[in-house]
């Protein structure tokens, strides 16, 4: 069943109905950090979408540029933040894809590892997570 994504805050809190009556309609499933503040910012975005492992989410605007957002993991080595002296013990990275292209974008379908976003002419194929 989809999913669906609210702001609350800062944050974006993805929600997923249940196909049974129950008391409970809805049920949180993922909560993406600061991206509810981030899409606010965006005036050209048309499309949102989520890995189904909620391992990233992604904004794609009209034309050209998709930004995805990666969920924080724990670091592999020692990282302080200077302004508060304190070592940081997750990051949340994000990219900006941008697409080789002018035409609108029409379509947008998030995988645990791509996303595919479609225009007029072309599917784009964009590697999101890899192992290797």
């Amino acid at each position: 069943m989809p999913c669906f994504c609210l702001r609350h805050d800062v944050d974006a809190l993805l929600w997923q109905p249940h196909s049974s009556p129950r008391d409970d309609m809805w049920e949180h499933i993922a909560t993406f950090n600061a991206l509810g503040y981030v899409q606010a910012s965006k005036r050209d975005k048309k499309f949102f979408a989520c890995s189904p492992n909620y391992s990233y989410a992604a904004l794609c605007e009209c034309l050209r540029r998709v930004f995805i957002y990666r969920q924080p993991t724990p670091m592999s080595t020692v990282l302080y933040n200077r302004k508060e002296g304190r070592q940081v013990g997750q990051v949340a990275k994000q990219q900006v894809a941008s697409l080789e292209t002018n035409e609108p974008i029409l379509g947008f379908q998030a995988t645990n590892e791509r996303l595919f976003v479609l225009t007029t002419k072309n599917l784009f194929l964009i590697k999101v997570n890899t192992e290797n």
